[in-house]
């Protein structure tokens, strides 16, 4: 991002930084430096061979069933997907589209997932649907003005788990599962901070001096007037 800066780009840091990101996964790691720094020109007499992948990035695209489908809208509309690595940063369905539609690209589609929809399994350990759930509904850490990424993230049971009569503690459900990255999850265990989820993806937190914060996905404002943002 910093280099097409230097380069004269005029979009912003997240704008730079979703190019640069499908840059990298498109394995165009030699963008826009000097002659000196670049490779001896090919052979053009030599068949050319592909290029061996110097690296491999995972980018987390969401798109609706529009934009999967192409379907047209109005004028002065256009279809858009959003893409985790940059805070869920709005991009055409088209940028995404051009990143997926190159062949050293592998794509890989995911069930939908429906947050309307409660799950639930037996144990502690969460199966691998309820956590894509808690991810896409939760996108970030939900402690306040965290913003680390939900994928990165523990899934803490807000209603602990009793481990000794799982019948009598919280259940491993998407109603009782939160992200929490692992720092604020060793608050929240050790640090006499605590959460209560009123509806599925907002929560209220209490500090220890009683000061009370929401966490929606509008984002994270403090319900007490008296209350400041917690240092991070």
């Amino acid at each position: 991002a910093a280099h097409q800066l230097a380069l004269g780009s005029t979009d912003t840091l997240d704008g730079r930084r979703a190019t640069a990101l499908g840059d990298l996964a498109r394995q165009q790691l030699a963008f826009g430096f000097s002659d000196e720094d670049s490779d001896p020109p090919p052979d053009r007499t030599q068949t050319p061979q592909p290029a061996p992948a110097t690296t491999q990035i995972v980018l987390h695209a969401h798109l609706s069933t529009d934009a999967i489908l192409q379907r047209h809208l109005g004028e002065g509309q256009c279809l858009t997907g959003t893409l985790e690595q940059v805070g869920h940063r709005v991009l055409t369905a088209e940028q995404i589209r051009d990143w997926c539609g190159r062949p050293d690209v592998q794509v890989t589609v995911r069930p939908v997932i429906d947050l309307r929809e409660r799950l639930e399994t037996t144990g502690y350990t969460p199966t691998d649907r309820i956590r894509d759930h808690v991810i896409a509904r939760d996108r970030t850490c939900v402690f306040p003005w965290c913003g680390r990424n939900a994928r990165r993230c523990d899934l803490d049971h807000v209603i602990p788990y009793d481990h000794g009569a799982p019948d009598r503690g919280g259940t491993t459900s998407t109603d009782n599962l939160a992200a929490l990255c692992r720092r604020h999850h060793r608050l929240k265990t050790k640090g006499r901070w605590s959460y209560a989820m009123t509806e599925p993806g907002v929560f209220v937190w209490t500090s220890p001096h009683g000061h009370t914060y929401l966490r929606d996905r509008t984002g994270s404002r403090p319900i007490d007037p008296n209350a400041h943002p917690p240092d991070h």
